[in-house]
């Protein structure tokens, strides 16, 4: 015999399937793979257009992050924050990847945008308070970057991140460079100042200053570290070199005899130098207090904040690849080189 097929009308179909849907609401995650099976299929019957799949759309303002799709919050809403929970693996990295890039100052230089920003702790120098755990990173209101370190019996207590901008790399040249003997007419020409401060054979004058430019070497530099040596003097006496920016220091950076050749090694600080024709940015100045004597002084390094701010062929090849600044000082340097 065969089976008869019970018809339905259209009015009966929507009531199944809300009833379908009533009882869905009411089901665990069992009741939803029982029964949605067969909610599509009524639904498709009766002519309702329903998405079984859909590809992924871009999350909105408070839901989860979707891999490998766009996802935006839209304007002016809080910043998106990323938080990773693992006791099983080793703690996931945070990679950021942008093919786009940023011309910068020079068209030499450029960045990846957007770059990863950091929003600061406080609005003052202080160190960051809410530093509290050892590998915490922590940006202070004056663009300064901080990393927590935690010392064992000690605690933790945060550290600035050195940068371009905050600290500087001693250069080490190739090897020193003779910038000024007084016993010569070449060896005086970095001397900026020798009319009246050295005597008929050159010896540089008691109770005189003379200030020695530096350009040829280094642009913009910190610090330099130099060998002073004194010969030739008419008596017992001292020098003193130091940046020319302040007044004489009561300090000795090398003692001497009458007739003595003797050296010493010195590291002090760069100043600038105004003469009645230009302005030297990078000097160095040096006193004699009594007798006076011939002075030599060999360079053999800087302290500055990027190796491109010294003279590339002076400066090893090492230091040279080591050059990645962008600050406007560094720019310069490249074109006063370059010229």
């Amino acid at each position: 015999m065969k089976r008869r097929t019970p018809k339905h009308s259209a009015d009966q179909v929507d009531g199944a399937i809300s009833q379908d849907a009533g009882e869905l609401s009411t089901l665990g995650r069992r009741g939803l793979l029982t029964h949605g099976g067969a909610l599509v299929v009524g639904a498709a019957a009766a002519g309702v257009a329903v998405a079984a799949t859909s590809s992924p759309a871009s999350a909105a303002t408070g839901n989860p992050v979707l891999q490998g799709t766009v996802n935006s919050v839209g304007t002016d809403q809080p910043a998106t924050e990323i938080d990773a929970t693992n006791s099983t693996a080793a703690t996931p990295t945070l990679i950021l990847s942008n093919t786009n890039t940023n011309t910068a100052s020079s068209a030499a230089s450029s960045e990846a945008t957007p770059p990863l920003r950091i929003t600061p702790a406080a609005s003052t120098r202080t160190l960051p308070s809410i530093a509290t755990v050892g590998g915490d990173i922590v940006a202070t209101g004056d663009g300064n970057l901080w990393f927590t370190h935690a010392v064992p019996t000690v605690g933790t207590f945060p550290a600035i991140v050195h940068t371009d901008a905050n600290s500087n790399s001693f250069g080490p040249l190739l090897a020193p460079v003779r910038l000024v003997d007084t016993r010569t007419t070449a060896g005086r020409a970095n001397i900026l100042d020798a009319s009246g401060n050295l005597d008929s054979t050159g010896r540089l004058r008691a109770g005189h200053t003379i200030h020695i430019d530096l350009t040829s070497l280094v642009f913009f530099g910190d610090a330099v570290t130099a060998n002073l040596t004194v010969t030739g003097a008419l008596g017992s006496g001292f020098l003193t070199i130091w940046s020319g920016t302040v007044a004489l220091p009561n300090a000795s950076s090398i003692n001497y005899a009458k007739g003595q050749t003797i050296a010493n090694l010195s590291s002090v600080g760069i100043g600038e130098f105004n003469t009645s024709t230009k302005t030297v940015t990078d000097t160095v100045a040096i006193a004699c207090t009594n007798n006076n004597t011939h002075v030599i002084l060999d360079v053999t390094g800087f302290f500055v904040a990027d190796f491109a701010q010294v003279n590339p062929t002076h400066l090893g090849s090492t230091m040279r690849s080591a050059s990645t600044t962008r600050a406007q000082r560094v720019m310069q340097a490249r074109a006063h080189f370059k010229a």
